[in-house]
């Protein structure tokens, strides 16, 4: 089978997930409404966690939120001066990868997201 055969909905795209954490809930919801409302997000997902890291040579154990953003390439700049710009962290974490969806996601990623 050729891509000529294959449905637009099924072939792959290439979208980003941003992750980042901040403090508590409200951080979260507050971060995750603005990515979303400013169209630098198509979807934020966040979820209760615990970091465990070293900061001023001590062992933290810190309930944290973390935030997972769904947006396109062109985007990226924009959402990360937001994050930058809204961020409660001195040194935030703010990570980047590249994953492969399907077109329909695609599609509707693109109509949410404005580069």
């Amino acid at each position: 089978m050729t891509s000529k055969n294959i449905p637009p909905e099924s072939q792959w795209a290439t979208l980003c997930v941003v992750t980042t954490t901040v403090a508590d809930a409200a951080q979260a919801d507050d971060l995750a409404r603005s990515l979303v409302a400013a169209k630098v997000a198509a979807c934020v997902q966040s979820e209760s966690i615990t970091s465990y890291y070293e900061w001023d040579g001590v062992l933290q154990a810190t309930p944290e939120w973390r935030l997972v953003c769904k947006t396109l390439p062109d985007a990226l700049p924009r959402l990360t001066e937001l994050l930058r710009k809204q961020h409660g962290y001195k040194v935030p974490q703010i990570t980047m990868r590249t994953e492969r969806c399907l077109g329909d996601y695609a599609q509707w990623l693109k109509q949410q997201v404005h580069a």
